[in-house]
Parts: C-alpha cells; structure tokens; sequence
C-alpha cells in the first residue's frame, strides 16, 4: 500500500506552499492541481488535518486582508515616497574673476513624496458594500418611507428663481 504524500504537506514547507496557494486566489479545485495531488487526497486532508485546513483559511483571509487595505487606501488617498532621479545641471565658476570654467550635467537619486488621489470607484464600491443601507442605488419607493439612502436632489443654479432661493433646502428621496 502507497504512502500518503501527506507527511510532505503536514511539514512547514508544504503549509507555506498551501497557503501561498490559498493567497492567490485559487479555489479548493485548483489547489490539488497545483500542488500535484488529487482532489480526494485535498479533500480528506482539509477534513481530517486541523494544520492543513488553518493554512488555506490563513491565506485566504491573508489575501482579503491585503485587498481590503488597498481599496480602502485607494478610496481614501495616500501618499507615496519614490526614488526619483533627476538630471541636474552644474557649472563651476573661477572664484577670483567669476568666469565660467566648465558646465556639466550630472544624475543624482532623490526622494519625492507624490500623493495619490482618491478613487471615486473606490468610494462607491466601498460604501455601497460596507453600509448598503445608506448607499443603495434603489432610492426610496412609495409607501417605503422607512428606506434609507437614495438621491438628492439638487436644483441648478441657472434655474433657481426668487421663490426656490426662500424654499427648503432639498430632501432625500
């Protein structure tokens, strides 16, 4: 009777090598295939081996931590440090006449702080998973006044006359 190739993934090289593939994305019929072993050697081994289980879970919420923190950076903005390099023009001059003696150009490696804008996408794909109720599309139906979120209505300005001026401001819908 063959040896269950399982002592190579109870180790910690093949727990790293499991979550790693969790990480990427890879669904539970996937991983067998990458990890050259069989759907029901996967399967039984998730189910009986508290370790290999821990692992994928690890590196799916692993991966969806790392995805959460870049939406929500993107959404809101942030700054960023880069290696530049810039060309820098150099010229000496005589100390005693002030003449110029020579002019070069020189690279010379740098840090700028750039700040990246935030994403509206970002923001809407955000609010509308995390408070659903407040950001849904749907608006407010008859007869479904407790509803939450919606549209507001904004009057142009070139079509306020003298009576909108002294009117509510607008209401959510």
């Amino acid at each position: 009777m063959p040896r269950s190739k399982f002592h190579i993934w109870c180790e910690k090289y093949g727990l790293d090598t499991v979550r790693r593939l969790a990480e990427e994305g890879l669904s539970d019929k996937e991983i067998p295939s990458r990890a050259h072993m069989t759907q029901a050697e996967f399967n039984s081994w998730k189910r009986r081996f508290r370790a290999f289980r821990d692992a994928i879970e690890i590196g799916r919420r692993e991966a969806d931590f790392s995805v959460t923190e870049a939406l929500y950076k993107k959404a809101i903005g942030y700054n960023v440090s880069l290696n530049k390099t810039h060309k820098l023009k150099r010229v000496d001059y005589d100390p005693d006449t002030g003449k110029k003696l020579r002019e070069y150009e020189e690279l010379a490696t740098g840090i700028d702080e750039d700040y990246i804008e935030p994403d509206l996408r970002a923001e809407i794909f955000w609010l509308k998973n995390r408070l659903p109720e407040r950001w849904s599309e749907r608006g407010i139906l008859p007869g479904d006044e407790e509803a939450v979120g919606g549209i507001v209505e904004i009057p142009i300005a070139d079509t306020i006359d003298d009576k909108d001026a002294t009117s509510e401001p607008p209401l959510v819908k």
